[in-house]
This record gives structure tokens, sequence and C-alpha cells, in this order.
């Protein structure tokens, strides 16, 4: 007679015989019952959601001796632990209650959409060796990874050990107490149905149905009641020991950067105040607890940028249980309601060099784009992650998909997101070029621009990509602001030569800030002289790479602004006069600003080219400017003393090719061996074709005199390549150069 509580069951046939215990408040049903009372109080009304593993089409883990298919077994242990649950006063869901398929994103979704509070995915596991057998319940990545919660751990804790226990199987060799984490499983990625859940979860492996001797058990019924005896077991004591819960008591939108946060815990069990922890955005907070109300509060270690930001916290109450993921997003300012992405190409070939630039643009509830700063997590299937941040309304990030056939990315801020697909193709069309600057520098942000009109921009490598057409032969023209463009014919090769810019004016601009400036309160009209030189003056500068803040125009700041956002930027002033015959210069009693007055009196003479010759130097007090170098530049205005209107737009453009010669001047550049450039342009029928607009390489702009001709003088080029900006009307008739001494 075999011993009190053991039972044997010789299998017919030559079978091995199968031992297991029946737990003894198992066995008999009043203690059954009992047992499950016991539970009530703290399983009532808890919402568990039970996967039961495989199914449907997926029925390949069968037995050595194919008594046992797994699904099956995964379904029985299922259903016998919902009873034992729903008996208990718990609201019980299971993914399937029969052979069906369930893909494993629906399995998650499932769970979330009805708010468990743990998630229970019960399989039994396989081995090539017939004599491995244990029991193990994983739980989600390893503390300090993203998606690891500390009360997955706790459960996977307690049902390991009632139902090894239950089973009479050890736990695996590799771990202390038979738990472990996914990561040991899948590196990087862990199980699906535990990394997508949001709630307290675990994978139960009961035990090996590959093992000779266990699958004899597996394939009884009454072992498979056993089984779930243990996990209801381990599941009623995880209860019973408390599960701390938290609630957030704060707005989710905040208009200051600085919010104030409250989250309020409460247990039956004491909360361990030094188990307290806070994190924004991934980063730990300071907090104050006050035990006798259960408010923690929470304030930021900094100013937050615009957009959602990411608050999780756990704590752990005196039985050792911690709290369930607690996570949500609160947001400062507007925050988007719309992410959008664009790849550019979404059509690559398989090569290792070949790149998208993946554009993404934020939007709020107005449809205007959100403030720069904005946060933005972007990911792509081939193990990118990383984060972009907003800049001038999109991030832009560059993706290699390799021989990957298919690419997928992902852009989130908070729980705004956008998704989108690369794909790999022998036949995409592509070219690869890269855009350098004469002195090694990657030039970023030029534009390439292709036949009609078409432009790409190069990144911060000064990579550009041309995809879907065929670029042998293709005429482009590159620039950017700062540099000499250049006109050049693609190859049909997939990486195209490198091409070249020479910085203007050797690049001694590059970087520099000024503010140009129309004084008084009236607004001017749009056809003043000094509102036309304020323009010209702008382009020329920009040209040259420097940074300019204008006050005048459609959402310009104003002189204080200006000041306020540029330090120690040089100041320039244009006025009109209407009794004056003369330029009048200005500057405040800084040496620099009276220096670079002297400067101009030399200079200017050169550009005008309106017999004005008398130059008075004034300087008057503006306490606003006394810091700053400044220089104001009064002009006459067009009257029979002066010059005519019509000569108001090349006076203008002289001006300013006199203000800008004086400011590469003061910056030490000389025009030394570098080139003077003649440019003559005549009309369709051949006639001189004055005050007619002319850029030089793509980058400087002048304007013909009354003969047709514009110089331009002092400036670093290699070649000379002209064009008018009207070809409809007028040809370039001739091009002169000299080398300046």
């Amino acid at each position: 007679m075999l011993a009190a509580g053991l039972f044997a069951l010789l299998l017919q046939a030559c079978g091995p015989t199968v031992y297991y215990v029946r737990p003894p408040d198992w066995k008999e049903a009043f203690r059954r019952d009992s047992t499950i009372a016991s539970y009530r109080d703290a399983l009532k009304d808890v919402t568990i959601f039970i996967d039961p593993g495989h199914g449907g089409e997926d029925r390949d883990g069968v037995g050595p001796a194919e008594d046992v298919v797994e699904a099956d077994v995964n379904l029985r242990v299922s259903l016998a632990l919902r009873d034992y649950l729903k008996k208990a006063g718990a609201n019980v869901m299971l993914s399937r209650e029969e052979d069906k398929t369930v893909p494993l994103e629906a399995r998650a979704q499932q769970a979330n959409a009805n708010n468990a509070e743990i998630f229970v995915s019960i399989h039994h596991n396989s081995a090539g060796n017939p004599l491995t057998n244990y029991t193990t319940t994983f739980y989600h990545a390893r503390p300090g990874q993203p998606g690891y919660a500390p009360s997955s751990q706790d459960l996977a804790r307690y049902i390991q050990r009632d139902l090894a226990y239950a089973m009479g199987n050890p736990g695996p060799l590799a771990s202390f107490d038979g738990t472990m984490s996914d990561e040991l499983i899948y590196p990087g990625k862990g199980f699906s149905v535990l990394r997508n859940t949001t709630m307290t979860s675990v994978l139960v492996e009961c035990g090996f149905f590959t093992s000779t001797y266990e699958e004899q058990r597996l394939r009884l019924p009454e072992f498979n009641e056993i089984e779930a005896w243990g996990m209801f077991h381990g599941i009623g004591k995880y209860f019973q020991a408390g599960i701390p819960r938290l609630r957030y008591d704060s707005p989710l939108v905040f208009s200051a950067e600085d919010p104030k946060l409250e989250i309020h815990v409460s247990d039956r069990a004491d909360i361990l105040d030094e188990s307290i922890r806070v994190y924004i955005d991934g980063e730990e907070q300071g907090f104050t607890f006050n035990r006798k109300t259960g408010k923690i509060e929470v304030s930021p270690s900094g100013t937050l940028s615009h957009g959602y930001h990411h608050l999780a916290a756990q704590v752990r109450n005196s039985n050792g249980n911690s709290s369930a993921p607690f996570e949500l997003y609160f947001a400062i300012g507007k925050p988007p309601v719309l992410l959008r992405s664009t790849a550019d190409p979404a059509i690559l070939p398989p090569d290792r060099s070949a790149f998208s630039m993946i554009t993404i643009l934020a939007l709020d509830s107005t449809g205007t784009s959100v403030p720069d700063g904005l946060p933005i997590r972007f990911r792509t299937s081939n193990g990118l992650d990383t984060m972009l941040t907003l800049e001038k309304g999109s991030a832009r990030v560059y993706v290699y998909p390799g021989r990957e056939e298919r690419v997928t990315f992902e852009a989130t801020n908070g729980p705004v997101k956008t998704e989108g697909l690369l794909t790999t193709s022998p036949d995409a069309r592509y070219a690869r070029g890269i855009v350098m600057s004469t002195d090694g520098k990657a030039v970023q942000d030029a534009e390439v621009e292709l036949p009609g009109g078409a432009v790409v921009n190069t990144n911060e490598r000064g990579e550009y990509i041309i995809a879907g057409k065929d670029t042998e032969g293709m005429k482009v023209v590159i620039s950017a602001r700062g540099y000499f463009g250049r006109s050049e014919t693609l190859t049909g090769r997939p990486i195209q030569d490198p091409v070249l810019l020479t910085p203007v004016a050797h690049g001694v601009l590059q970087g520099k800030t000024y503010i140009l400036d129309v004084p008084g309160d009236d607004a001017p009209a749009a056809d003043r002289v000094d509102l036309l030189t304020l323009r010209s003056l702008r382009n020329l500068l920009v040209a040259s790479g420097a940074r300019v803040a204008m006050t005048e125009g459609d959402g310009a700041l104003s002189l204080k602004e200006a000041l306020a956002l540029n330090n120690n930027a040089a100041v320039f002033q244009f006025d009109v006069a209407e009794n004056d015959r003369e330029i009048t210069l200005r500057a405040n009693n800084l040496n620099e600003s009276r220096n670079f007055g002297v400067r101009m009196q030399r200079i200017v003479p050169q550009f005008t080219g309106v017999g004005l010759n008398r130059f008075v130097l004034r300087i008057p007090w503006r306490y606003e400017l006394k810091n700053r170098q400044q220089v104001s530049v009064t002009l006459p205005v067009p009257s029979g003393r002066t010059y005519a209107q019509q000569v108001a737009p090349l006076f203008a453009w002289n001006v300013a090719w006199a203000v800008y010669a004086s400011i590469l001047a003061s910056e030490d550049y000389s025009s030394s061996g570098a080139k003077m450039v003649e440019v003559t342009v005549h009309d369709k029928d051949g006639n001189p074709a004055p005050y007619v607009l002319v850029q030089l390489n793509h980058a400087l702009t002048g304007m013909t005199d009354n003969v047709g001709k514009c110089r331009f003088v002092g400036v670093s080029v290699d070649e000379d390549e002209v064009r008018v900006f009207e070809p409809e009307k007028y040809v370039i008739k001739g091009v002169r150069t000299e080398v300046m001494r």
C-alpha cells in the first residue's frame, strides 16, 4: 500500500510508472473549498487574465510518445485555474477557452483592454534531452531595463514557489528561486506577451512535455488540476500580501515648465519610505512623502520642454510586494496631437551604404507646428533606438536598412505615434553624394536643386540622396548658405563624385550675427531706399553665412527683443532724410563703432556712384546701444538734387555693398588676390539692361548700372558662374574678371 498522500498510477502496457502527490488541501472537496474561501477577501473583484499558450494552428508541441499536445495541456490547466479563481471571487478572462488560433499581439491587447491587474501566460516547455524537466516562471526584462516591473518578479516568485511544490519539480539550475528574466531567452526583446502587456505579467513554464516521465503526468487531467492548484495558491498569497495602489492626482496638461505633481499611494500594509522611486522621462526625481495622507509630491529637477513627458513611479510595502506598473503621460504647453513621418526614399537598393532620410513633423490641436525642443523617441525594427529633438518644426534621422527586405520604424511623443516602412529592391533607383567645403568640412543643409525645381538637402555629414530618378547626365545646382554654389552634371553611378564648395569671403562671416534696424514708429513705405538697402544688405550677409536679426517686416522682432536675443551683435540702422543731399554716418562712442564709421567714409564713395562726396560722422547718445557696436546710415531720398527715382534700387544695392565691404574689412578680410567680376547684361533686343539683378555663383547678388554692368568686387571665387533673375527677358552678354591687388 502506498504512503499517505502519494498516488501511484501504473500505466498499462509497458510504460513507466508515474508518481505525483495530491496536495493535502486539495484532495478532499471540503478542504479545497475551505482553502479557496481563505483567499476570498484578497481576490474578490480582482481582474485576472489567463493566457493558455499556443492553440489552433499552433499545435507543434508534441511529447515523445505523442500522448501530449502542449496546446491542449495549457488549456486544461488554464480552465482549472479559472474555476478556482472564480470560486474565490475573482473576475477571470481567458485569451481562449477552446482550441483556436489567437495571435500573440491580440493576447496582450485583450488583457490591456480589460484593465487586468495581472496577466498569467501558461505554457509547458521543451528540450532536446528527454531527461530535462523543471518548473520556471518568467518576468519581463531585468532591473534597470525598459519594461521591467518589480511587481512582475514578485508575482513570479509566489507562483513559482507553490507551483514547483505542487508538481514536485525543481527550479532551473540557472536561477536561485526558480524565476528568470525573459531576456535570457530572447535578448533585447523578451516574450511578446510580457513585453506588450501594461500590467503585472508572468509566463509560466510548468514542466517539460518533451520529458519521457513528465509527458505521462501531463496527460492526466487530475495532474493538470494540481498544476492549476499550485498556481492558484501562489496568486492568492500574492494578493494577500497586499498590492500598493498608486493614483495620479494632478492635471494632465500644464502651462508652466516646472509643474508640481501629486501621486497618492494606499495599501493595507505599511509603505517603505526608502522604496519610493519616481521617474520623469527615465530620470529619477526628488519627492516628499506624507505617510499620514499617502501623498507623494514631486518637483521636476529642471524645466521641462513642451510636449508629453513620461511619469513612472513604484513603491513597496512591508510584506515585500511592489506596486503594479504605474506610468502615464502629462504634457507641457500645447502637446502634439499628430505626428507625421515621411521617408525619402521609401524604397532603397539592398546596399549597406544606402540610407533613407526620415522626417518627423509634430502638430498641435490647432494644426500648428509644436515649439522646438519636443523630445521624440525613434525606433526601428533593425535595432535603432534614439531620442530626437524637434527643431524648426521637424526632426530628422537617417536609417540604413542594409540588406533587410523590410524595416519598420515608429516615432513617438508620449501616446502620439507615427509609423512607417522602408523596403529594399535591387531595381530601386538611388544615388548618393556628398558636399564638402574646400576646408574639409561637411556642408550641412546644402540644397541640391534637381531639374524641374525639386530640392534635396544634405544631412549633418554633407550627404544627399536622389531616389527614383535616372541620374545619368542629370544637371543639378548645389548651393549652401555661406558658400559659393556650382552647377554639376551627375553620373549614373550609385555613388557620385564629391562636390567641393568655396566659402564666401573665406568664411570670415560664418557664425557672425548682425542686427539690421529701421528706427521710428511709423511703418515706412515699401519703396523707401533705406528699406531697400536693409533688405539688400541682409541678402549679402546671409549669403556669406552670417545670422541676421531684422526689425522690419511681418512678425519681426523689436529692437529691444533683437538686442536681448543676440548678445554682442553689431547694430546697423538705416533711415532717410528728406532734405539731405549726402549720406550721413552716425555711431555711438565705442571705439569699434567710430573706427567702423571712418572705414565706411573711405569705402562708400567706391560703390555709390551718385556724386555724393561729403560724409559726416556724428556720435549720438543711445542708451540701449551704449555697449554695442552701432552705426547708422541716413540716406537722401530721390529728388532733383540727389538722384532719380528709377535709380533708387541701384543706389540701395550700392550702399548695401558698401556696408558689406566695410563689414568684411572690419573682420580683417583682405581682397588682395581675390577677383573682381564684371558682368554685362543686355535685353533680348541687344540693348544694355540697367537695374537687373545678377547672381554670382548662386550666392552673392548685385544690380546692373545704367549701362548694364554689375561688378562683384573683392570676392573669393574659383569659377565664374553668373545668372540673371529674369532669363526670359535678359541675357549675359559678357563676363570680365581680374585679380585684385
